[in-house]
């Protein structure tokens, strides 16, 4: 099982890596041995997620994942230095708390763009390069319980993030076949450094979104990380097509 659970050198895609979720999952991949290719909107942020790496080789590309040709011009960028992709985490992500009522078009767009777009332009981009991967490829696509229920005031959010979901069950329906699993992760709510800003600024009721949990808390970005992972590696070799759910029990009551 631990054997499984190690990368060995192969390369590793994550998006959303400057911070939160995104920069935990590039910690975890490095202490499992990956070459971690992070990825994100500014190299600011990218350069302090590689200060965390210790003992294991990282790339770091400025990337803006909503922008189609930004994506294609790292697929060729990678192709130049890596035969194949062992993983994709589509992490990167953004929130918009309005009703739909109140949503300017350009807000709802750029969200879209940001949370589900970038998603099919990743894939696209890498599924062929994982076909003949050493054990095979994988995406993780990083959704939320949002995208599994509603939640007042998010509609774009929980669009995007369902769309994520339905997407992730079609393309594995499509790809299994080429030894390419894909399966969505669906966290509750989690402290990552946008959500602290939400609480400390008075947006978001800390206590209120902790009572949504059984568990009586939020998620750590590592505790979110750590099943992403499992989901990226060999020993998730037979977890196919799912949405698995890391919430403490809040889509349970």
């Amino acid at each position: 099982m631990l054997d499984k659970l190690k990368f060995e050198g192969r390369p590793v895609i994550v998006t959303g890596a400057g911070s939160g979720i995104g920069q935990a999952c590039c910690e975890v991949l490095a202490e499992l041995g990956a070459t971690v290719i992070l990825v994100g909107k500014t190299m600011e942020k990218l350069k302090e997620t590689e200060a965390l790496i210790v003992g294991a080789a990282c790339e770091s590309y400025e990337v803006d994942v909503s922008v189609e040709a930004e994506i294609e011009a790292l697929r060729e960028t990678l192709a130049g230095r890596h035969e194949h992709i062992k993983a994709v985490i589509n992490n990167a992500g953004t929130n918009f708390v309005k009703k739909i009522t109140e949503l300017e078009t350009g807000d709802w767009n750029r969200i879209i763009a940001t949370d589900l777009s970038s998603v099919f332009y990743m894939c696209r981009a890498f599924i062929p390069m994982m076909r003949g991967a050493p054990g095979g490829g994988s995406i993780v696509n990083v959704a939320s319980t949002f995208g599994l229920i509603g939640h007042p005031e998010m509609p774009v959010y929980c669009a995007a993030k369902g769309g994520m979901v339905s997407l992730t069950r079609q393309l594995a329906v499509d790809y299994g076949t080429d030894n390419i699993r894909v399966n969505s992760l669906c966290p509750g709510a989690t402290l990552s450094p946008r959500v602290k800003h939400y609480i400390d600024s008075g947006m978001v009721d800390g206590k209120a979104v902790e009572e949504l949990a059984l568990l009586k808390r939020l998620a750590t970005c590592d505790e979110v990380a750590n099943a992403a992972i499992f989901l990226a590696s060999d020993a998730a070799s037979y977890v196919h097509g799912t949405a698995l759910v890391v919430d403490g029990g809040q889509t349970v009551h």
